[in-house]
């Protein structure tokens, strides 16, 4: 199959990419440039016209490769499958289904009962993509695990990495509050995180919080690698990439997850809610370097078998062959 890939949320789409060449086939990745995507929703709808120059010149590129079929992430740039008159898989990664606004409600709506199917990428989305269209379904993200393999086991890292976003979206507050607590308790124990989101600042103010600049991807897994143990988002109860990589190089997280049932073996995170027990899941963890391993062995054959790579691509692989076939049927009864 000739397959176009479209916005990479998260590496999602990048990483299927991959996946897909790997089983044969041709794929191109195309990367819109969403402009005015920070602006607050209410500034969005002056940037329309850029916007539209944009989609123009994507849906040149999409008419031009005649591809078998598109896969597109985030809802409401479905409609570009609409307009490209295409057969396209439709996948959501989050405020594009729970964020809706006036100005992307129509879109993604038409986009996602458009769609010849429909992925949603955390079990978290599922009442948000459900009430569109019953019959999505959950894809795990495809985690490259030869990629983001331990460079050294937990018990020989050092310090703990916050691998999400400083924000009120990945719970940083309840972050901040386990990092202040560790620091009166714990000023031995040092914590990194990425800087650049809302609590930068209050987390600068911290003696024992390191924060770097935005890291590479290709710089992830030494980074992570490094560390001992990972904190993950405190909020939505789902877990992202950057956790789900952290679990691929063996390290032990520590977690807000919610959503055990989504599998049918629920994932080893190191359950915590509130700042208090996050900061008591550190220290247990790091006077303990026998479990950190234990923990990040069994969080990495986890990921083997619930987010490998080959297997999400397969299912891609699957879905799109389906519909191309049901598609081969309807055109030939048509005739």
């Amino acid at each position: 199959m000739r397959i176009a890939e479209i916005n990479d949320v998260a590496s999602v789409a990048s990483e299927l990419a991959n996946g897909l060449r790997a089983r044969g086939h041709d794929v191109a990745l195309f990367q819109p440039r969403l402009f005015g995507g920070h602006l607050p929703n209410a500034l969005k709808p002056f940037v329309a016209p850029v916007r539209v120059y944009e989609w123009a010149r994507l849906l040149r590129g999409l008419r031009a490769g005649h591809f078998d079929i598109l896969h597109i992430h985030y809802a409401y740039l479905g409609m570009l499958g609409v307009l490209a008159r295409r057969p396209f898989l439709l996948h959501c990664h989050g405020s594009d289904v729970w964020g809706l606004t006036p100005f992307t409600r129509p879109l993604a709506s038409r986009a996602l009962k458009s769609a010849s199917h429909v992925f949603y990428a955390t079990p978290d989305l599922a009442p948000h993509t459900l009430r569109f269209r019953p019959d999505a379904e959950f894809l795990p993200n495809p985690i490259d695990w030869r990629t983001f393999e331990p460079s050294m086991p937990p018990s020989a890292g050092s310090g703990v990495y916050v691998c999400c976003a400083l924000d009120d979206l990945k719970g940083a507050p309840v972050i901040l509050d386990a990092c202040r607590r560790l620091a009166t308790a714990r000023p031995d124990i040092k914590v990194t995180a990425i800087a650049g989101a809302k609590y930068t600042p209050d987390f600068v103010a911290l003696p024992n919080v390191t924060l770097l600049p935005f890291q590479r991807r290709a710089d992830l897994p030494a980074l992570v690698g490094r560390h001992a143990v990972v904190i993950g988002q405190m909020n939505l109860g789902a877990a992202g990439m950057a956790e789900l990589e952290s679990m691929s190089c063996a390290r032990p997280v520590v977690h807000k997850f919610n959503f055990g049932g989504a599998y049918a073996e629920p994932p080893p995170f190191v359950r915590a809610t509130t700042g208090e027990e996050v900061a008591a899941a550190v220290i247990r963890l790091i006077d303990a370097p026998e479990l950190r391993d234990e923990l990040g062995q069994a969080g990495r054959d986890w990921i083997k078998r619930h987010h490998d790579i080959d297997a999400m691509a397969g299912r891609v692989e699957r879905v799109a062959l389906d519909v191309l076939r049901r598609r081969e049927a309807e055109c030939a009864h048509a005739s």
